[in-house]
């Protein structure tokens, strides 16, 4: 079975709010300099359920990431937990702001390589909290998704069985392969990479693969100010009858 994992670099979800803003055009969250990134925890969750499937049946497990080389260390982390290739998709920052051209790139960039049995994700990423991507490159694949994940019950080269999170159960569901599949906490805990691993990663070989992906974003993102970045409106009360407020109410809001 040939696995790929998705993976994303985030800021550290315990990076202290002074350390974080929203851009003026609120299109990008602005970091101080001294904060610090890490995998995405649902793409962790991720990777440790394909290395579970690899110990458990035979596998071979590939990490793919769209960024640039700063994030070659936490590909290297991955290697370390038992992925055996890591595959960087070139992208800069501006493209990366864009799922679109997120998804865009890494599906270019997979089908130049052989294509994946299974591919697994995170539910969704702890910055833009959005969760498009890893159903953007499965539309560009042309193979289904389903989301949340949270048990891997058996596999063959045919077929996976999982437990998806309902509302109040967690229905079973049988998927034929190739397929997507989107993980959430509660299908494990990544371990912590040992010495051994951490020792062999630092001579892993990353594969960088570029792609035409790239320039002006198609759909930029928009983030919601922090509560002291937002703009203070000045009150006002409208006096006179209640046809006089109706009006001035109307008129305020055409502005």
């Amino acid at each position: 079975m040939n696995i790929v994992v998705l993976i994303k670099r985030v800021p550290d979800p315990n990076t202290p709010e002074q350390l974080v803003s929203i851009s003026e055009s609120q299109d990008e969250i602005v970091l101080h300099a001294s904060s610090q990134y890490t995998i995405n925890q649902y793409d962790l969750n991720a990777v440790e359920a394909a290395v579970g499937l690899k110990e458990a049946q035979g596998a071979t497990v590939t990490v793919v990431t769209a960024d640039d080389a700063s994030a070659d260390q936490y590909l290297r982390r991955v290697i370390a937990m038992g992925a055996d290739n890591a595959i960087r998709v070139e992208l800069d920052g501006q493209s990366r702001r864009d799922p679109f051209k997120t998804a865009e790139a890494i599906v270019s960039a997979l089908k130049q390589k052989e294509a994946a049995s299974l591919l697994i994700a995170g539910r969704q990423s702890s910055d833009a909290d959005a969760g498009y991507v890893p159903y953007l490159v499965a539309n560009g694949l042309g193979i289904p998704a389903l989301a949340p994940i949270v048990s891997i019950k058996a596999a063959s080269e045919q077929t996976i069985t999982v437990g998806k999170l309902a509302d109040t159960t967690i229905d079973e569901y049988e998927v034929t392969l190739p397929a997507m599949l989107l993980v959430s906490n509660e299908i494990n805990k990544p371990r912590t990479p040992g010495l051994k691993g951490v020792m062999a990663s630092k001579k892993a070989t990353i594969e960088v693969i570029q792609t035409d992906v790239g320039g002006h974003s198609t759909v930029p993102p928009k983030y919601a100010p922090k509560k002291g970045q937002r703009a203070v409106q000045a009150t006002r009360f409208i006096e006179g009858s209640d046809e006089d407020k109706a009006s001035a109410l109307l008129a305020a809001l055409d502005k």
